[in-house]
């Protein structure tokens, strides 16, 4: 069996109806995707950015309507909290604004702009959460928690003995869990981006690349969308906020040097000293075509099996899930679309073939698709955080969608 085939044999299996919900305040209105195909597995709940990238699988393999199952899940949750929270079981924080990006590649997969009427409200409903809820103090945009003290307390033992981190204190424990708690938000849990002389995990003091990426993303298709639906009015305001935002970046977070652009602490006033593949977000989104700048960043990221989370710094090899050398499918993705759209056609197509081989390589040997691949080794990922879980969610998501673009490169 392909891994192709496993795919298409295994969508309807991450498909839940809403009497198998097990977990969660809110129900669910429609059929919903979990990460996992075997309901025993870890993941069998409805997560936030993990879908986005299934859902690209599920209309390339003729099931767009889940994909809009899919999208009407978040609408509703969006509608009754005012965000969609990171799972639906996890309501304490978001997760990237993926949302606004999904309901547009729906639109451009049906061709119908029913499809922008329809999620417009839910759209502008999560823009003004991150407006006013995760906004720094220098104009752009950082991941939060609303967790209670309480939670917070609750959350400290678990979470320090997963990052291998302690501290004293209940007030420092608090504080601690507020950081690791703010990371989980933007998805990248856990990662050293936010690491300070003081702090190994401090995102509190950056603003964050790759949620202001998502968010100018958001800002430009929504000008779209307002030019679609005959509001040219509107339109140009939110192509006004579009350019804000990226002259707030290139003030912020470009090196004017290398052209990379960086989380950027604005307490200390300086970048994060980690090279990531956030770095390749704004070559995805249209916030740069600086070809050097881009090839730069793969120099950092790409290993022999793929791209690698972050760059290696040296340290003894025990890393962090979204670290050296792990491969996550979604950054894969939007590092293919980053260097396709600014013309680097070669590296992107190596960059997809990479990970499209190590997937089969890996499915050859296990007979199935797993969360996270190791892009030094070409393994599995194996990290001291968690076990790793067999998966289908975003890897076949962006299996299908690396192998069926193929023509395109």
């Amino acid at each position: 069996m392909t891994v192709t085939q496993y795919i298409k044999e295994n969508w309807d299996n991450s498909v839940h109806s809403p009497d198998e919900q097990s977990r969660g305040i809110v129900k669910m209105p429609k059929p919903y995707s979990v990460p996992c195909a075997n309901i025993k597995d870890v993941f069998s709940d409805f997560y936030y950015w993990d879908t986005y990238f299934g859902n690209l699988g599920f209309m390339l393999d003729g099931k767009a309507e889940q994909a809009e199952n899919n999208l009407d899940v978040m609408s509703y949750f969006i509608s009754n909290l005012g965000y969609m929270p990171n799972a639906n079981h996890l309501l304490d924080r978001s997760q990237p604004p993926l949302f606004t990006r999904g309901v547009f590649d729906l639109y451009l997969h049906k061709k119908d702009k029913k499809v922008l009427e329809k999620y417009l409200g839910s759209i502008l409903q999560e823009y003004d959460f991150f407006m006013s809820d995760r906004k720094t103090e220098i104009g752009l945009n950082a991941h939060s928690t609303n967790s209670t003290r309480s939670v917070l307390k609750a959350q400290y033992p678990w979470l320090a003995d997963r990052v291998g981190v302690w501290k004293e204190g209940e007030d420092a424990q608090i504080a601690f869990t507020k950081e690791l708690l703010t990371i989980a938000e933007s998805g990248w849990d856990f990662n050293p981006r936010f690491r300070t002389e003081d702090e190994p995990f401090a995102p509190s003091e950056f603003a964050h690349l790759d949620l202001n990426c998502l968010l100018y993303d958001v800002e430009c298709k929504v000008a779209e969308i307002m030019r679609i639906l005959d509001a040219p009015e509107k339109a140009v305001v939110w192509a006004a906020r579009a350019e804000e935002r990226k002259s707030l970046m290139d003030t912020y977070m470009l090196d004017k040097e290398s052209g990379i652009y960086y989380d950027y602490n604005f307490k200390k006033k300086c970048f994060s000293k980690v090279v990531s593949c956030a770095s390749l977000y704004p070559y995805a989104v249209g916030l740069s075509d600086d070809k050097k700048a881009a090839k730069a960043v793969l120099a950092k990221l790409e290993l022999p099996f793929g791209i690698a989370a972050c760059e290696y710094r040296g340290e003894e090899e025990k890393y962090l899930q979204w670290d050296y050398p792990s491969m996550w499918p979604s950054n894969v993705y939007f590092a293919y679309v980053g260097l396709k759209r600014i013309g680097m056609a070669e590296d992107a197509r190596r960059v997809a073939d990479k990970y499209l081989a190590t997937v089969d390589a890996v499915f050859e040997k296990t007979g199935s698709l797993w969360e996270k691949y190791d892009a030094k080794n070409g393994i599995v990922s194996v990290t001291q955080e968690y076990e790793t879980p067999e998966m289908m969610g975003w890897t076949a998501g962006v299996y299908r969608y690396l192998e069926t673009d193929k023509k395109d490169v």
